[in-house]
């Protein structure tokens, strides 16, 4: 079984001295990943923030090489040939006899019919295919190390937090990802982004400013916006709606879909693959 290593900083964003809040769902989702697995949350100091370690294992099914021909399929058309084959060859040596054997044939044979027969068949030739044998997949082991993430620091000023872990860890800017909550999404919503503008959101804005760089990826949580008055964009409006806590139907969307959600998206930075459906049947050791 063939064996690699991976090591991922998660970034959970959020306000630190307001937990459980809309804006802080990205800090929701790591103490989610943190407790699943029974990591500590520890203070570091130097970063400015609280980390858990999480050192786990993946075992991931090996992705199939592309379909040949099927080897019973190409045998049988080549043992069909050659009773083609011999078969014309059969009725060449009926239609000319040599002079030799004329006379003979004539006198002790009855002649022969020009009615083509069905050419023999080995038995060979009619059991080739074998019974298939369901196998289980190869799987390939994979030893990852995940450092999440909670910056101590303001949401506008989090990149720094950020920037000190990604130097410290010695990770290139692939292998981060920084979860954060987006308005622009329904609840339970979750949206995965390679790299690109922060869309007004001040945490990632400063998480690009830190880095000098948008080329991290994101893990976007839906929130969705305040419902009363319809539509209202008011500053204070928005800034009370964020701040609040989320309601029990809200927490129990979280908990039964959001959660294994980013889980998932998480995987996509681990497994080689370019979709969720590709990295279904990895198992995580806890």
């Amino acid at each position: 079984m063939a064996k690699t290593t991976k090591h991922l900083l998660i970034v959970g964003l959020g306000n630190y001295t307001h937990p459980n809040t809309r804006h802080s769902v990205g800090m929701m989702i790591v103490d989610a990943l943190a407790q699943r697995f029974n990591a500590p949350w520890v203070k570091r100091g130097a970063w400015q923030s609280e980390i858990a370690t999480i050192n786990t294992t993946l075992r991931i099914p090996k992705q199939k090489p592309p379909k040949a021909i099927p080897y019973p399929s190409a045998a049988r058309r080549a043992v069909q040939m050659i009773a083609d084959a011999d078969a014309a060859s059969t009725t060449a040596t009926a239609t000319n006899p040599s002079p030799s054997s004329t006379a003979e044939s004539t006198s002790t044979t009855e002649p022969t019919s020009t009615t083509d027969a069905p050419s023999p068949v080995s038995p060979e030739s009619t059991t080739i295919a074998k019974p298939k044998t369901k196998k289980s997949p190869e799987m390939i082991s994979m030893d990852v190390t995940l450092t999440l993430l909670k910056p101590t620091l303001l949401m506008n000023v989090s990149g720094i937090s950020v920037q000190m872990a990604v130097k410290g860890l010695g990770i290139p800017h692939s292998d981060l990802i920084v979860i954060h909550d987006d308005m622009e999404r329904e609840l339970g919503k979750v949206s995965y982004k390679t790299h690109g503008s922060h869309n007004g959101h001040n945490g990632i804005k400063s998480v690009i400013k830190s880095l000098s760089s948008q080329y991290f990826k994101r893990l976007r949580i839906g929130i969705g916006r305040p419902t009363a008055p319809s539509g209202n964009r008011d500053q204070d409006v928005v800034s009370k709606f964020v701040l609040g806590k989320f309601k029990p139907l809200e927490m129990k969307t979280l908990e039964e879909q959001v959660y294994d959600l980013a889980r998932d998206e998480v995987l996509r930075m681990v497994v080689p693959s370019k979709s969720l459906n590709e990295v279904r049947g990895t198992t995580w050791s806890t």
